[in-house]
């Protein structure tokens, strides 16, 4: 397999970035109403079981975990793409550079923003999701390789 042929992967990626930036160029208000929809959603999704959550705290966490799972599918593509098509010899240069790299231009993008700042906790968050969805792919690539090489043996 050509390294070549497979650049497209690298513009899903692109294009996923390119969400992750358009999300924190939204205005404070605009953010907050978007994720607050969210949080009364899953409240009153909640409250069908009996359970019952104070809307500022759980929004808060809502929140967090829309940045984690944002990052985690960034992850999960950049672990994708680099075993289809590795930017660098060096996965684990491929790999930092996101890692680092986008998170970074996240919180730095949101300086800029009105009502939004930058947060190194939500780097941290960021950089914890990008692990995430990276080792999640790591392990289904390790699962069908050992699937389809089990297939050709068997």
């Amino acid at each position: 397999m050509k390294p070549r042929r497979h650049w497209w992967v690298w513009i899903i990626v692109g294009l996923y970035i390119w969400m992750i930036f358009r999300n924190s160029l939204m205005i404070a208000e605009a953010s907050d109403a978007a994720s607050s929809k969210v949080t009364y959603a899953l409240i009153h999704y909640l409250q069908h079981f009996g359970l019952y959550a104070d809307f500022h705290t759980f929004h808060h966490y809502v929140r967090k975990l829309a940045h984690f799972a944002e990052f985690a599918g960034l992850g999960f593509l950049v672990t994708l793409a680099m075993h289809i098509c590795p930017l660098f010899k060096s996965r684990f240069l491929n790999f930092t550079l996101f890692l680092i790299a986008i998170p970074a231009a996240d919180e730095t993008i949101q300086q800029f923003v009105d009502g939004r700042s930058s947060q190194y906790f939500d780097m941290l968050i960021d950089g914890g999701g990008i692990l995430f969805g990276g080792f999640v792919c790591y392990v289904l690539i390790l699962i069908f390789n050992d699937l389809f090489r089990r297939k050709r043996h068997g």
